[in-house]
């Protein structure tokens, strides 16, 4: 099964270090993740990651769902021999296995710009009435809300830095999405890129994605180094998705998504940290999401 890199009390404790923080000014919103990683089976083959992909499909269908394979030499070089000269690495296969129901940015060819950041999630409901409440809960919370729109301030900000003046709008405003296993709370933001500006510049002024670092961005990614020990998150909580000879482009945030290698199957998962959370909800709806 999986394992957590971080257990409960730690992950706990991480978020009233955030409390601390956030009573002090230095954040707004933290988005606190963590690692889940099962190892390969040892009494069979481990599954093909296309066929974990197209499983993941049918049960949990999204619609910034991608599959990408790799098998190239690994990234990391290998140590010095003794001599002092460095030894290839030894090669690698890795594949990606994502879900995602978020848009990091889509821009089409004409200069538009559109970013569609997820903060709230609730759990379905086993009945229809239980699944409408849970969905109006989420729809009508205090702190689900509060989470959201902080970071719909945030993308407004990374997207004035490079659209039009007033051109960036919200024509969507904390909407329900309904997926197989969650309701999200969804908002929409728009804008016209600047002349002389490209849909390169558009994610490299907004990368990362606000929804998975919290705001102000700067200084909240320095308190997430700390929390998270320094530990890469690989590419959960990055992007992927195309960018077009005709300018056009469009970009996932990168979660709901499994990590597969000889090594098993890694997941990243996690959520906002505001004032309003509570330590153990917080953990019970990184389980829901892993």
């Amino acid at each position: 099964g999986f394992e957590s890199a971080r257990s409960r009390d730690e992950y706990t404790a991480n978020i009233e270090r955030i409390f601390e923080l956030l009573r002090e000014g230095e954040s707004y919103e933290v988005c606190l993740t963590t690692q889940f990683r099962a190892p390969p089976p040892r009494a069979a083959p481990p599954p093909s990651p296309l066929a974990l992909h197209l499983a993941l499909r049918r049960v949990n269908p999204a619609p910034y769902a991608a599959f990408l394979h790799f098998d190239l030499p690994a990234l990391r070089p290998a140590p010095p021999a003794e001599g002092g000269e460095r030894e290839a690495a030894a090669g690698g296969a890795f594949s990606v296995c994502c879900s995602s129901p978020e848009r990091f940015l889509r821009i089409g060819a004409d200069g538009s710009v559109e970013s569609k950041p997820i903060k709230g999630t609730m759990p379905r409901g086993p009945t229809a009435e239980l699944d409408a409440a849970n969905a109006e809960t989420l729809r009508t919370s205090p702190k689900d809300r509060a989470e959201n729109l902080m970071i719909v301030d945030l993308v407004r900000n990374d997207l004035g830095r490079i659209c039009r003046v007033g051109s960036v709008r919200v024509p969507k405003l904390m909407a329900i999405e309904t997926y197989a296993s969650v309701h999200q709370l969804v908002s929409t933001v728009t804008g016209d890129l600047e002349d002389g500006t490209d849909a390169l510049d558009a994610a490299a002024c907004a990368f990362p994605p606000g929804s998975m670092t919290g705001a102000p961005k700067t200084r909240t990614l320095q308190i997430i180094h700390e929390l998270e020990r320094g530990v890469p998150r690989g590419v959960y909580s990055g992007s992927l998705g195309f960018f077009s000879i005709d300018g056009a482009s469009d970009l996932n945030v990168v979660i709901r998504t499994a990590v597969v290698s000889a090594e098993g199957v890694s997941l990243g998962a996690g959520g906002a940290i505001v004032t309003q959370s509570s330590p153990e909800d917080e953990w019970e709806e990184v389980l829901v999401k892993a």
